[in-house]
């Protein structure tokens, strides 16, 4: 759609219209049809004065000639060539005349000739404009009769929209303002359909988490509830009772790790997260990731084999991004490759470098992904068929980390089995927009989640 840049309307703008250019069209043909009509009144009328002068001339010719025929004679001489008289016959004349009231000053209604051609004048002139202003009337009303249908039908569609979610029956395309309005409508539609659908959406997907949510502390929190009302009944020993608390730490702690990854999520989401992008070096974030895993590696007893970078890879050291979040995102995909491989299997991490993309990836041993479940391995809470401990948050958050960062997570199955992460980073990422959050230049290294 064309953006309005001025209020102002100069000539060209307003010529585009086609309403505007249809009256002008219709006005220049009245005026020419009016111009045509008072020139075929004028000879018309004309005619028929200088008919009804000459036969005035002649009966006064007629009664002349009855008692003087030279004078009649010559008074039709000097009628047939008036150029022979001059102003001394003229003032002579006047002389003449005046004693009869034949002057300037005569009122010209009493002239049957001149009141004659006024009357009919005067009535030709009302019952043109009579005309003209009908027929004007009857254009006009034909053409904005028709700009105010197409007004009104898009005036009920989008009446439909926004009240019943439909979509634009009516649709109205052409050139000038009407043209910018309606498709401005239709593109207003469009997004309140849109809208409309995402906030639908959402609210599905906020039912959907917080049943989810509920769900995974239900457990931690009865096993709490159990134990707590076992301790207090005061009839266990000293190891069960070391036991029950192990045990409730265990599921506190599980209880923070969840409330935190959600809040992190949706500060995430909301771009309330301030990220603080610039150069840094790529293998200390990885060396930062591996250490948060290291332990829960060795628990399961899976090996993290680090790939060494091709030596073009291994050249860059520093690419911007925030490398404490960097790290938490690819640490949550070692874990998660971690959680799917058997005991005694191997998790290989390594980045490779592209002229305009920094790619960590991550395989593993495990089962790998059924192809069904690709798209969905991404949801909030979402857990594949291969099981695992988790519970559904780490790729998620990954993925989100990435795509703050301007980049992007995909998954795969790997054809000798397992699966492959890659996360994507741009060497140079653009310029955020402004008062985009999650490139501010604040760290928030020291934020308290």
């Amino acid at each position: 759609m064309e953006r309005m840049t001025s209020v102002r309307l100069g000539a060209a703008r307003i010529w585009r219209n086609p309403p505007v250019r249809r009256l002008a069209w219709i006005l220049a043909g009245i005026v020419l049809l009016s111009a045509v009509l008072a020139w075929l009144y004028v000879e018309r009328s004309a005619d028929r004065l200088h008919n009804e002068w000459l036969s005035r001339q002649t009966a006064i010719i007629g009664r002349l000639s009855a008692d003087d025929p030279a004078k009649a004679d010559e008074w039709a001489r000097l009628l047939a060539n008036p150029d022979t008289l001059t102003s001394a016959d003229r003032e002579k004349g006047r002389q003449l005349t005046e004693p009869y009231g034949l002057t300037p000053a005569l009122n010209a209604g009493l002239e049957p000739i001149v009141s004659g051609y006024r009357d009919r004048s005067l009535a030709a002139l009302f019952a043109g404009i009579v005309l003209l202003a009908v027929l004007l009337a009857v254009l006009l009303v034909r053409e904005y009769r028709r700009q105010l249908a197409d007004i009104h039908r898009l005036a009920l569609t989008l009446e439909d929209t926004v009240k019943h979610n439909r979509p634009m029956a009516f649709r109205l395309y052409g050139e000038g303002e009407l043209g910018i309005l309606a498709s401005g409508v239709q593109e207003l539609s469009i997004r309140l359909r849109e809208t409309i659908g995402q906030l639908h959406a959402d609210k599905e997907f906020l039912k959907d988490t917080i049943a989810d949510i509920s769900h995974q502390l239900k457990t931690p929190l009865s096993s709490l509830i159990i134990y707590t009302d076992l301790l207090l009944e005061g009839n266990v020993d000293e190891e069960r009772t070391r036991e029950f608390l192990g045990t409730c730490r265990r599921e506190l702690d599980r209880m923070e790790w969840l409330t935190l990854t959600l809040l992190k999520l949706a500060r995430l989401e909301a771009d309330a997260m301030l990220l603080q992008i610039r150069p840094a070096s790529i293998p200390y974030t990885v060396e930062r990731a591996l250490n948060a895993v290291r332990r829960l590696a060795e628990d399961r007893q899976v090996s993290i084999v680090t790939v060494p970078p091709s030596p073009e890879a291994a050249e860059l050291t520093e690419v911007p991004h925030d490398s404490r979040w960097l790290a938490e995102a690819i640490a949550n995909l070692l874990k998660n490759a971690v959680e799917h491989s058997p005991s005694g299997g191997i998790v290989r991490a390594g980045w490779e470098k592209t002229p305009i993309f920094l790619r960590f990836y991550i395989e593993d041993d495990g089962p790998g992904i059924a192809e069904a479940e690709l798209p969905r391995i991404f949801r909030k809470f979402y857990r594949g068929s291969s099981g695992g401990s988790g519970v559904g948050l780490g790729l998620p958050l990954a993925k989100t980390i990435a795509e703050r960062h301007g980049g992007m997570l995909s998954a795969a199955s790997r054809s000798e089995g397992g699966s492959r992460f890659v996360l994507t980073l741009p060497l140079h990422p653009l310029p955020a927009p402004e008062g985009n959050a999650a490139y501010n230049t604040v760290s928030e290294d020291t934020a308290e989640l």
